[in-house]
């Protein structure tokens, strides 16, 4: 008969269990807690820019789609801005040929200023409003800086100028003393780089 060896019999250990320790599982929540944090405070922040162009957009629309209206009726379309969270629209909405208001609700949290340039003061229109009409030609009473902000920190403003002109534009700044520029005076001989056809 073959002796046998007898080798000592490997018991399992009991303080060697696999699987994730307790601290390892604190380190992974603590970690997902903070990104996902931070993903959420950008993700706000981003919706509130959305909503900030999202209502400059909508009352350049508004300014635009007056201006075309007084264009169409010879006059008589206006906006009032004359509240800091909203603005009422007086165009002709169902093509009746008669003129009806709507009153537009900036989103929340969003307000709306106004300055007369050159003058650089902010004008709050809850105390002080102002409107906006416009001629048979499509132009504008007066020159208007509309500026829409946003009362939550580090998200901007965003800016709508009204011209002369009548013409409508986003995120400018009007500076200065504003003037009609004048047409330069040259001279053209009618015969200026002609060639005889002899």
């Amino acid at each position: 008969m073959q002796k046998a060896m007898n080798f000592p019999r490997k018991e399992p250990k009991l303080n060697k269990a696999a699987g994730f320790s307790l601290l390892e599982m604190l380190v992974v929540v603590a970690l997902i807690t903070v990104v996902s944090s931070f993903a959420i405070l950008s993700f706000q922040k981003s919706n509130r820019n959305f909503r900030l162009a999202g209502a400059t957009r909508s009352l350049s629309g508004y300014l635009e789609k007056a201006r075309l209206d007084a264009v169409r009726r010879h006059g008589g379309a206006s906006i009032n801005i004359n509240s800091e969270t909203s603005y009422t629209v007086n165009v002709d909405f169902d093509g009746s040929g008669t003129t009806t208001s709507r009153t537009i609700t900036l989103p929340e949290g969003t307000t709306v200023s106004y300055t007369l340039p050159p003058a650089t003061a902010s004008t709050n229109p809850s105390t002080s409003p102002i409107t906006i009409s416009y001629d048979w030609r499509g132009r504008s009473t007066n020159i208007v800086s509309l500026t829409l902000t946003d009362s939550t920190s580090g998200v901007g403003s965003s800016s709508v100028v009204v011209g002369s002109a009548g013409d409508i534009s986003t995120d400018t700044s009007v500076t200065g003393p504003v003037s009609t520029p004048t047409p330069q005076n040259t001279s053209v001989t009618p015969t200026t780089g002609i060639k005889s056809m002899q």
